[in-house]
């Protein structure tokens, strides 16, 4: 088991070809560019009176030289769209969309829309990962519900073959153990020292010599926990697959109520509501969650503090770092 920095430094280690493809501007949003791009012209295209040198290669009255980067490798946003309309940029090299796939393992667990019995309940996973994942820049691909047992293992393989990032929530640990035992198979993390993740497992396919071809998750089926473990390493790794940084969605705050766990408790993840101080600071009030089938506690919760690993017990406006939801 491996504490959360190092998850995350493994999974921004981990690389896959993605072939580039060219895409209008108009369908550019959100996607990653495979490098960085020059502006072709002069911006604006002739020189402005009194306007102020934005960039040090520019002239007098400009604020870009033809020839400049202006557009690096992260997500496309409103603004570099915007910036690329400007410079008469009208298709833009990208990397394709990763397929990312994902299988629930378990029993007593029907898709909404469906009849369900007396002892079922509906699983919010599939349409959640399905938003979470499209936010996030992927082609969500959803194999549905497996009862359990080989018909897991056997959605499991053909969804790696179709998707070079998976999934599975909820599968027997010990089977996907298993899994990764074959050749041409390599498990990288068995768990991570946080709430949630005792079970997680993390690994990767290879080709002939030794280079990723896909990337399975193993990670619990429990709504709440995979809100919270998609946020702290699923979408970053996303990212980082594209060649772009992680959206920086960390802030310092303090804890509005004294909160009390159990020791030697790993990494705590408790949902908050942000609040602004008078003085400027930010207070995360923490948000109770009746076990981790409450989902719909998450309604209007602003982020995540991440409560450090081992103490018991922690205090009104104790410092806590909060992933942001955005």
């Amino acid at each position: 088991m491996i504490g959360v920095k190092d998850f995350l430094s493994l999974l921004c280690s981990q690389s896959i070809e993605l072939r580039p493809e060219s895409v209008p501007l108009g369908e550019a949003l959100g996607r990653f560019p495979t490098e960085a791009i020059a502006s072709p012209i002069d911006l604006p295209p002739f020189t402005v009176p009194g306007q102020t040198v934005k960039s040090p290669g520019a002239e007098k009255g400009r604020y870009l030289k033809a020839g400049e980067d202006f557009v690096f490798c992260g997500r496309l946003g409103p603004a570099e769209i915007a910036g690329l309309a400007a410079a008469g940029i009208s298709r833009v090299m990208v990397r394709r969309i990763v397929n990312t796939g994902f299988l629930t393992a378990g029993e007593g667990l029907v898709v909404p829309g469906e009849d369900r019995g007396l002892e079922e309940r509906f699983s919010p996973l599939g349409y959640m990962l399905m938003s979470l994942l499209s936010r996030a820049g992927a082609w969500p691909v959803d194999y549905g519900i497996a009862p359990g047992g080989d018909s897991v293992l056997k959605a499991v393989e053909t969804g790696l073959k179709e998707c070079p990032v998976f999934f599975v929530l909820g599968a027997v640990a010990a089977q996907m153990r298993g899994f990764f035992s074959a050749p041409g198979r390599e498990l990288l993390c068995d768990g991570v020292a946080v709430e949630g993740g005792e079970d997680l497992l993390f690994g990767r396919l290879m080709d002939g010599e030794g280079n990723s071809t896909g990337f399975l998750f193993s990670i619990t089926s429990e709504p709440v926990l995979v809100f919270f473990l998609y946020h702290l390493f699923l979408r970053p790794f996303l990212f980082f697959l594209n060649g772009g940084a992680a959206p920086d969605c960390m802030l310092r705050c303090f804890l509005a109520d004294g909160l009390e766990r159990g020791n030697g408790s790993p990494t705590g993840l408790i949902p908050v509501r942000l609040s602004a101080e008078p003085e400027g600071g930010l207070l995360a009030v923490p948000i109770p969650v009746e076990g981790p089938e409450h989902v719909t506690a998450l309604i209007g919760a602003d982020g995540l503090a991440l409560l450090p690993a081992g103490s018991q017990y922690y205090g009104p406006r104790t410092p806590v770092d909060v992933l942001l939801f955005r």
